[in-house]
């Protein structure tokens, strides 16, 4: 049965396309994102996030951005958006570091403790020198001393990258289409102080250590755009600024007044996701409540685990799962449930089963939050691609099948469930 899901941002979001660009969707509508090859990638749901480098897209404005070593020059290479608004970094030839970075301006303050991601978009660049290996680092003492990544950008159609190094820090490298990758570097600060920007060559040495130095040369360069910095353990979708920090805020999916499609003394919850691991957080991935936190079911990965969780009148029933730490691509999972029958499926398997506890006492479930928990609260961080509930515990054979199907059973870009205007299934 078809119902309309309802979405809450209460700004714009921008994701990567089906036509290898990124594309806008207003407020209140489900940021649909695909793979750089044009295959369905879900909707992305995210925590709201803050980027704080300003002029992200005016990247030779002297006012927020420092070159050492380094010149910059507008390039009518088509950028990200499918513009004309691209910039082309290149070394000077002194024996030095050779940087590109957020200057005091463009740094906020951040405590001991804290978690900030830096990315940027990246394509090699044009000139007979121009390497295949960059480099993301932070620049104060802030953050660990050793702290840096390597990227190598030099295979394209429709590749992942790679990080061919790092120190004190995660490295991610995503591949955009058009020969442009998205390198992020988080990293958690050791002391208070402040966060920033920095991009570096790295003469083309894969294993260099943070801001080597060397005598530049001509015509090494690299196009560069859309820059981000925020407190965050990844880089979010890309969130445009012009002379101020910006923020998206949260995406809030849910369907209320649902306590007909929601299994009450037995059900089934599936959801099937693309993978994006955020260490140390947690993420609820499909939730059905009664709106409180005292009556729930919901598939969650909380601190490394994936787990099936269920509460009644305040009492948790089960809690258990395994560890999500490997998982990566596309998971399918299905959390079949009644009174002292509990199980969690994962990609045609049973991973967890519990055979104690009631559900006589359930609250009338009524509500269903795609992506997050009861009252919007903890968002999954995540591409979500498919969801499904049924009102029976389906069988053993039935949740293998359906966690195993190759073919998306229910499809989010189609038609099971329609979110605001946008049909999905």
């Amino acid at each position: 049965m078809a119902q309309d899901f309802t979405v809450d941002r209460n700004s714009p979001k921008w994701v990567l396309g089906a036509d290898g660009y990124l594309k806008e969707y207003a407020n209140d509508e489900a940021a649909i994102e695909f793979n750089a090859d044009g295959s369905y990638k879900g909707v992305l749901v995210e925590p709201e996030s803050v980027n704080e480098a300003k002029a992200s897209e005016d990247l030779d404005n002297g006012t927020y951005w420092g070159f050492g070593n380094t010149t910059i020059a507008g390039d009518t290479e088509t950028d990200p958006k499918g513009g004309a608004n691209s910039f082309l970094l290149s070394e000077t030839v002194d024996n030095a570091s050779h940087l590109f970075f957020a200057p005091t301006i463009q740094r906020p303050s951040v405590g001991s403790g804290e978690t900030w991601t830096q990315s940027i978009f990246v394509k090699k660049g044009d000139g007979a020198n121009a390497p295949d290996i960059i480099q993301l680092v932070n620049q104060n003492a802030t953050f660990p001393a050793t702290n840096y990544a390597n990227f190598d950008i030099s295979v394209g159609g429709g590749t992942s990258g790679t990080v061919t190094a790092s120190s004190g820090g995660t490295g991610r490298i995503r591949y955009y289409g058009n020969g442009w990758y998205r390198i992020s570097w988080a990293s958690t600060s050791t002391f208070a102080g402040t966060a920033t920007i920095v991009l570096g060559f790295t003469d083309n040495n894969p294993t260099a250590t943070q801001f080597p130095s060397y005598a530049g040369q001509t015509d090494a360069n690299v196009f560069i755009w859309g820059a981000q910095l925020e407190e965050s353990p990844i880089a979010t979708s890309y969130i445009p600024t012009t002379t101020g920090a910006v923020t998206r805020v949260k995406d809030d999916i849910y369907l209320t007044s649902a306590s007909s499609l929601i299994g009450q003394t037995e059900g089934t919850l599936f959801v099937e996701v693309d993978w994006r691991l955020t260490s140390g957080t947690n993420q609820y991935i499909l939730t059905a409540s009664d709106g409180t936190a005292s009556n729930r079911l919901f598939i969650v990965n909380l601190s490394g685990v994936l787990s099936m969780y269920a509460q009644v009148n305040d009492v948790v029933i089960t809690n258990q799962g395994e560890s999500s730490t490997s998982y990566s691509g596309i998971q399918k999972f299905a959390f079949a449930y009644k009174t002292d029958d509990f199980e969690l499926y994962r990609n045609g398997s049973s991973i967890s089963s519990d055979t104690s506890g009631s559900l006589a006492s359930l609250a009338t479930l009524t509500d269903i939050d795609f992506g997050q928990r009861e009252a919007a609260t903890i968002q999954a961080n995540m591409w979500i691609r498919a969801v499904a509930l049924f009102t029976t515990r389906l069988s053993d054979a039935e949740c293998e099948a359906l966690t195993l199907n190759n073919t998306y059973v229910f499809n989010l870009s189609e038609e099971i469930f329609s979110i605001s205007n946008i049909t999905f299934s």
